[in-house]
């Protein structure tokens, strides 16, 4: 127990490894502003999203083994022909600022 509180006193991870790297200036700089809008130091930021970024590489390349009669049931899913969704449609139809 921690003497000044009655929580148990956690350990530190100590952060010993440096990453270096090049950017072009403007991305820099965009990266600075959104681990402002974050409440971020850069550091947390770039670590924060470089991670995320890599499980989702890593979870993306996982195996997934079925036995073969629920692979013939997920085959015959995709099979099917698509169900209108107008919810969707409507989505779908809306403008995207964010996409050229």
């Amino acid at each position: 127990m921690n003497s000044r509180s009655m929580e148990p006193a956690m350990a530190i991870a100590r952060k010993n490894e440096t990453v270096t790297f090049r950017m072009e200036p403007a991305t820099l700089e965009t990266i600075q502003r959104a681990a402002g809008a974050a409440g971020k130091s850069l550091t947390a930021f770039v670590t924060d999203a470089a991670y995320a970024a890599a499980r989702k590489e890593l979870l993306d390349q996982r195996f997934v083994a079925l036995e073969p009669e629920a692979f013939d049931a997920v085959e015959a899913l995709l099979a099917e022909p698509a169900k209108a969704n107008a919810a969707l449609e409507k989505l779908l139809q809306t403008k995207r600022d964010w996409i050229d």
